[in-house]
This record gives C-alpha cells, structure tokens and sequence, in this order.
C-alpha cells in the first residue's frame, strides 16, 4: 500500500484558509482510493466534488463519494487525472487538488490461447503467459493470473459486436459482477476446463509485488463455438476466350473478381498426350506451338468457404503457328468486256489500239495491244 499526501495546487484566496485540506491516497494495482479531510470541511458553508479525466478519450467524469471516501478500479491501461474541486459558496472562493495515475503495461506482455483441437473437449483450453522483457525468468517477484468472467450479456450480443468489443470498451463498460464470475488461475501456464460452452472473457494479470505494478489485458473466447462453413458457390465460375489473333494466341478469363478464389489452369496436349503449361491467374494468354486439340483444366478454390472444385473446356487449334505467316490467295477477277476509247463495245481485237477491260469487281484497266 502505498499512502500520499496531496496539498492543494491552486493558490489560497485570501477570502478562504485552505491549510487545513488534505487529500490522502492508497493503491493496490489498479484498485485506488481517495480520502479528503481537513477542519475546512466542517464548515456548511464548504463542498467538494471528485472528477476522473480520461487522456484517451478525453472525457470527464463525476465520481459519487461516502463522507470524502472515493474507490476507483481502473480496468484499462492509459493515464487518468483525479480532481477534487473545494469551494465555500458564502465566501466565494475555491481550490483544486489532483493526482495523475498513470495504469502502465510490462513489455512484451502476451497471452498465447491454445483450445482442444478434438471437438469432443472443446471446453479444454491451454494458457501461456508470457515472460516480461527486462525480467529474470526465475524472478521471484512476478505473479501471473487468468479470470474468467460469463454473463448473459454476452451471449445476447450480436456476433460483430462481440468480435470489434476492445480491451478498453471492456474495461470500462464492464463491470466485473461477482454473478459472472466463473475462476481463476495463479499460474503462467495451466490447463483450463470450462464447465459450459458460451462466451467468456478472461482478464490475464502479469503482477510485480516487489515494485507494486502490474499489466493486464482482456480476451474474449467462445467456447465450443461451433464454426460453419458458407457452402461455396460455383455458378459465376465461367470460362471463356476471344477470337484468337493471331490464329494461335489465345486469351482465357475465369469466372469472375472474387478475392476468395484462386485458380490453377493446366493446358493439355492430345497430340503429344502431355501438360504443357500450368497458370495461376484468373486471365491469361497461351500461346499455342503446333495445331491440334487441347484441353483447359482448371482447379478453382474457394478458401474463404473451405472448398474447391474442377471443370474443363476444350480449344482446337488449326492454323500452322509456327511459320508466322498465313498465306492469302485471292481470286483473279473476270473480264466481262472490252471498249474502244469512244465507249463502243469491241468484240475483236485490233493491233496497236488502246482498249479498256470492264472485270465483274467493277474495275477497269487501259491496254494496248501489240
């Protein structure tokens, strides 16, 4: 226990004689107690009103006292402010006591949570309280505790709420019942067995006696939660490809954008009877060596529902991609008449006279005959 003595920060107005006041404390982890005292207080005339100033969220609050007496448990790491505000209402004057407490965290402080992988025990855990960074493990002075803690509460609350809850909307939302309260442990590492399944927070204590300080921090369990897994669904897998240009590259795309699947293609050769190339993309371009049927296997998984599945399709290449060119052959055109330049149709050819050729396409072209 620790017992100080705070005297008064604000100066005395010369109305008020404030000398007498006193504010004395005591504290045990995070357990604190304020007591005001001082023949000042005798007179009807003098109140007073304890205040918490919260540094992380920068909040005040009223605290309720029996006769000057004031017990604070602080249930979450961080620093905090204690007012006592003085005033005498016939006079007109006041004062302000205070004391800072700061609830500090040991570094390196972890809890490593292992359940029962058999889901006939479920409700057996194992517990590991870390070493503290800068300690002797074989320090004498160290303590180390589990709480656990089960309310209805807990079980009504819906599972996003359950699952963002933070260590300090616990700490000081919470009020830690004894109706909830289900054990504890004074070991760093134990074996735990619940008595029901449910949700259940547990506080782990890391608890220096030698310096009086400790570190704690809250986890929430469920226990014998059963997990279900959401049934996959393949109907937007697809699998599709463009015309290919040139003739033997092909462009594939699967299914759709989903961060949960992945895809793994294999392209096979009935030709050569053998897998040629393996992909791993949700679209993708190969590029075919030789003419022939292929086959497009793919493997989809799905590893936010725990499940996969496979399907096919099949593409038949039949240009010769390796000559890297594609030979066109285009038909000749077929006359259809003959004109002098005048325009006169000409049905037999004459030397040394320029004629025009009327083809089907609708060309023309100018000839001189030898």
């Amino acid at each position: 226990m620790l017992l100080m003595l705070l005297v008064s920060l604000a100066s005395a107005n010369a109305k008020c004689d404030w000398s007498s006041l006193k504010l004395q404390q005591l504290n045990d982890r995070n357990y604190y107690r304020w007591y005001v005292s001082g023949k000042v207080l005798d007179d009807t005339c003098v109140d007073f009103m304890f205040m918490i100033y919260d540094f992380q969220t920068k909040k005040t609050d009223t605290l309720n006292d029996n006769r000057g007496l004031v017990d604070v448990q602080f249930n979450a790491k961080g620093k905090y402010k204690m007012y006592l505000k003085v005033w005498n209402k016939c006079k007109k004057c006041d004062t302000a006591l205070y004391r800072e407490v700061n609830i500090v965290q040991f570094p390196g402080a972890k809890v490593t949570i292992t359940p029962s992988v058999n889901a006939l025990s479920c409700k057996k855990y194992k517990f590991e309280l870390s070493y503290i960074k800068g300690f002797s493990v074989k320090d004498t002075c160290m303590d180390y505790y589990l709480v656990f803690y089960s309310g209805p509460w807990m079980d009504k609350m819906s599972q996003g709420k359950w699952d963002s809850l933070t260590d300090y909307q616990i700490g000081t939302e919470y009020d830690f019942p004894d109706a909830d309260y289900l054990g504890y442990t004074d070991t760093r590492i134990v074996d735990y067995t619940f008595k029901n399944s449910g949700r259940v927070l547990m506080i782990a204590q890391w608890w220096n006696k030698c310096v009086g300080q400790d570190t704690f921090m809250f986890r929430k369990l469920d226990v014998c939660k059963t997990i279900t897994k959401p049934k996959c669904d393949w109907s937007k897998l697809g699998f599709g490809y463009g015309k290919p240009i040139p003739c033997n590259v092909y462009k594939f795309e699967l299914g759709s954008i989903d961060s949960c699947i992945s895809y793994t293609s294999y392209i096979y050769s009935f030709k050569t009877q053998k897998w040629t190339d393996t992909f791993t993309t949700r679209i993708f371009t190969k590029v075919f060596t030789d003419t022939g049927k292929y086959k497009v296997y793919v493997i989809a998984r799905n590893k936010c529902g725990g499940c996969d599945t496979a399907y096919s399709n099949f593409v038949t290449v039949t240009c010769n991609p390796t000559s890297g060119v594609n030979e066109v052959i285009k038909s000749e055109p077929k006359l259809i008449g003959m004109y002098d330049m005048m325009g006169r149709p000409v049905y037999h050819i004459r030397e040394n006279e320029v004629l025009i050729y009327l083809y089907n396409n609708g060309t023309t072209k100018k000839v001189l005959i030898h």
